[in-house]
């Protein structure tokens, strides 16, 4: 049996492979070649390259879809602290009550505050410095609101691991802050000097103000806040400042155009009509009634004082009828006795001061002005707490070049004829009554005024530039010289006197008083803790003056010597005086005598 080849009929044909020629063009294999063995399958390409792609992806959106769902139930965001307090998750309501009690314990921060060299403490809420809770809470609730949006699931991503902190925001009152810096200085702080007006020759002038110095509240309110955030919450915050110059609301050019404007308002006499009847105001007395007032928008308005009107309108009204009586001390028996006090109608209503601004602003020469029941001015309660207990001042008097002694007080003697005996009554029975307030002093001239006629008093002997000459009121200075020596051993300051020109031996030498209009004055300071009462009595040839008081000082004459000046005689008198705590003090008087009448020095 002849070998014969394989008829390859019975195996499957294989293609052929792209791109090459397929069997029918193929050469056929030498006949002693081996068989060619079949090609193994060739294996599928892997897709990995597709998941590394998709899974990321699909991760991210997981995540926003995570970050979404978990950021959208409206409350804090995951590990969001506040000044080191979690409010991770919190609702917002929760969220306000919490920063609402941070805010509270925040209030009581101390702050120092640092200006000039000093150091002044106080606290967050003495200053007005204050937790924003608003912005704070919302920078809590949108912690990640400054993040680009497409990597805030990022941000979120983190806040697994990492705590975020929200900023807490301040806040500053500016009227607190100021009234906490004036506070704060006390009297280290120079307050400005605003314009003012004064009277030059009856007419108004305008005060220059002047700058004051201290904490620049609006500085300090600026630097609150950022010093606040640089300190962790509750810690001491410390602030530097400058002090600086602190100007007046109001400019002296402000201040001039309204003094115009007053000049304006009081160019004219002012009627006052009352159901009591008329009274009119010069211009001169209103003038003393206007002030300027400086408002914080730098403008100036005239303005009235009410205590000034109050007090002129009163006394000019005092004499009107059912008006307020005060009380009075009067003797019963030798002994001091309070009258008490009556109330009665008074001018004006309160609203005197606004009524008479008006009628002056628009230039009216009438005002209306309502009577109101009141109270006297010197009440029973001021007259006792005067404690006016008995006399004061010993017992002495001066007769004929010599001393003596008579009644409480200091009696003087006169003749018992002349026209000068009318004016020395007269004047005693003016003056008896008049109490000097504590700390307070008489005049004479200014209790009494001129001597007239209407007033009661006559011409009598008087001296006037040297020259014997009669004019009305002479004689008056026996009542003067009989005072000056009550006062005198009661103790009491005399700031204001003059003695004679000329001795006569009716007074004293070298201690006594002569008077005149509007001078010379004779005053009489009360330098004790209770008040005098002046007390006259007279006969038809003496005086008499005692002081009536609770015993402070004790006073007598220890000195006096004299001398020349040119052909005048200078006596100068030596006061001891003994006051309640044993220490002594020594003044002196002096008094100058001419020769005789119309002879010089």
């Amino acid at each position: 049996m002849d070998d014969q080849t394989p008829t390859p009929t019975d195996a499957p044909e294989r293609p052929a492979p792209l791109g090459r020629p397929g069997p029918a063009h193929l050469a056929p294999p030498p006949e002693d070649s081996a068989p060619e063995p079949a090609a193994e399958p060739r294996p599928r390409r892997r897709r990995w390259w597709l998941a590394a792609v998709l899974l990321p992806l699909v991760l991210f959106l997981l995540a926003v879809v995570a970050w979404a769902v978990d950021t959208s139930s409206g409350g804090v965001p995951r590990n969001v602290e506040v000044a080191g307090l979690d409010v991770s998750g919190l609702s917002e309501s929760a969220l306000r009550a919490r920063l609402a009690n941070l805010a509270d314990e925040f209030a009581a921060t101390p702050v120092e505050v640092v200006a000039g060299g000093a150091t002044y403490r106080t606290t967050a809420r003495e200053l007005g410095l204050r937790i924003d809770e608003d912005e704070t809470a919302r920078n809590a609730l949108e912690v990640d609101a400054s993040t680009f949006v497409a990597a805030r699931p990022i941000a979120w991503m983190r806040s697994f691991f990492d705590d975020r902190e929200a900023e807490v925001a301040f806040r500053v009152n500016g009227e607190q802050v100021e009234r906490g810096a004036i506070d704060l200085e006390g009297e280290d702080r120079e307050l400005p000097t605003e314009p003012g007006l004064e009277l030059v020759d009856g007419a108004f002038t305008v005060v220059p103000g002047v700058p004051g110095e201290g904490i620049d509240p609006a500085e300090l309110a600026a630097l609150l806040p950022a010093a606040a955030g640089r300190v962790p919450v509750g810690g001491p915050i410390r602030v530097e400042v400058e002090r600086s110059a602190i100007p007046p609301l109001v400019s002296d050019d402000v201040a001039r155009e309204a003094a115009s404007s007053a000049e304006a308002m009081v160019a004219g006499p002012l009627e006052i009509r009352t159901p009591a009847g008329d009274r009119t105001v010069e211009p001169d007395l209103i003038r003393q009634w206007i002030d300027l007032a400086s408002n914080p928008d730098g403008t100036a308005a005239v303005v009235l004082d009410p205590s000034a009107v109050a007090g002129a309108l009163s006394a000019a009204f005092r004499d009107i009828e059912g008006a307020p009586v005060d009380a009075r001390v009067t003797l019963e028996g030798g002994v001091p006795v309070v009258v008490p006090d009556q109330p009665g109608l008074v001018c004006c209503a309160d609203d005197a001061s606004d009524r008479i601004l008006d009628a002056l602003r628009s230039g009216e020469s009438t005002v209306a002005l309502d009577l109101v029941e009141g109270q006297a001015p010197f009440t029973a309660a001021d007259a006792q707490a005067y404690q006016i207990t008995g006399p004061v001042g010993g017992s002495n008097a001066w007769r004929s070049g010599a001393p003596t002694t008579a009644g409480p007080g200091f009696t003087t003697y006169h003749a018992p004829t002349g026209a000068r005996i009318i004016n020395i009554h007269r004047i005693a029975d003016l003056v008896r009554g008049a109490v000097i307030p504590p700390g307070g002093s008489f005049s004479v001239n200014g209790y009494v005024g001129r001597r007239t006629a209407e007033n009661g008093f006559v011409p009598a002997g008087a001296i006037s530039n040297g020259e014997h000459v009669d004019e009305i009121g002479g004689g008056i200075s026996q009542f003067a010289t009989t005072l000056f020596n009550a006062a005198y051993f009661a103790g009491l300051d005399i700031p204001e006197y003059q003695a004679h020109s000329e001795y006569f031996d009716r007074y004293p030498l070298g201690r006594e008083a002569t008077m005149g209009y509007p001078a010379p004055d004779l005053v009489i300071a009360n330098n004790t803790p209770y008040g005098v009462l002046i007390w006259t009595s007279y006969t038809q040839s003496s005086l008499t003056i005692t002081l009536y008081s609770t015993q402070y000082a004790t006073a007598e004459q220890t000195g006096i010597r004299e001398s020349m000046e040119g052909r005048c005689r200078v006596v100068v008198t030596t006061r001891t005086r003994t006051f309640p705590d044993g220490h002594t003090e020594d003044d002196t008087f002096r008094a100058r005598y001419r020769p005789g009448e119309g002879q010089s020095c």
